[in-house]
């Protein structure tokens, strides 16, 4: 009879503790938010690619001297 106390009591310890554990846990989850994973766009093979055919356009218009007015407003 003694064990069978000895056991009720390890248990019902053992769940307290159990729920505690996983009730901070989930608390501590939902506090950080979600996890995402990014990129940057240096990594992206894709956008490398485009970014040099941009570039190469660019340099491939010709200057006729119409250059944005907007950095002789100072």
């Amino acid at each position: 009879m003694r064990l069978l106390i000895f056991i009720a009591v390890i248990v019902g310890i053992a769940v307290i503790f159990g729920a505690v554990y996983g009730i901070s846990a989930v608390l501590e989850k939902k506090k950080r938010g979600p996890v995402m994973k990014t990129t940057a766009p240096d990594d992206d093979p894709e956008f490398l690619r485009n970014l040099a055919r941009k570039l190469e356009e660019q340099d491939d218009e010709p200057e006729d001297g119409t250059e944005d007015k907007a950095g002789d407003d100072k």
